[in-house]
């Protein structure tokens, strides 16, 4: 499998959603169900080797390929929710940076280990959110998986992390 076949596929926004921000559209892979299925075992072969409990998906991009991963490796879903009070339950809240303005996380109290997982890790702020709000809601963050890696950001994430294709 070819996983430029994949990187391919991604189409390019400029000044979306605001002025001077790039939008990496992975749409068009969802849409695929050859590029989708690439990804997809990318994605389950970076992280054969790590031992976790629970997939955290980071709401709303990180549900899609997140659900397929977890189902594919039978593993528990964590949502993160970033709509405020959209979880029952006892819930954690912490606020990040974006790179382009600020956002909450939320997460419903458990324990377990968790891996982390969205589609694009850009500054590593909504990263960061999800290892400090898991922690706060009684997890333990071990690792995080993303779709694309934006390499003209200097990163930073709180846990180790592999990224399926460096943009």
């Amino acid at each position: 499998m070819d996983i430029n076949y994949t990187k391919q596929q991604i189409k390019y926004y400029q000044d979306f959603p605001i002025k001077g921000v790039e939008y990496i559209d992975l749409n068009p892979i969802y849409k695929n169900p050859k590029a989708r299925n690439i990804l997809v075992a990318d994605c389950i072969r970076l992280i054969k080797n790590i031992e976790f409990d629970y997939l955290a998906l980071i709401e709303s991009r990180g549900f899609l390929i997140g659900s397929i991963l977890a189902d594919k490796l039978e593993k528990g879903l964590i949502l993160l929710r970033s709509k405020k009070d959209r979880l029952p339950g006892k819930i954690f809240t912490v606020k990040h940076k974006l790179e382009y303005g600020e956002a909450i996380m939320q997460a419903q109290e458990g324990t377990g280990k968790v891996l982390i997982f969205d589609d694009v890790l850009a500054t590593g702020g909504t990263a960061n959110g999800a290892f400090k709000v898991l922690n706060k809601a009684g997890y333990t963050p071990v690792f995080s998986l993303f779709l694309a890696e934006l390499s003209q950001f200097k990163t930073i994430c709180d846990t180790p992390h592999k990224s399926s294709m460096i943009l």
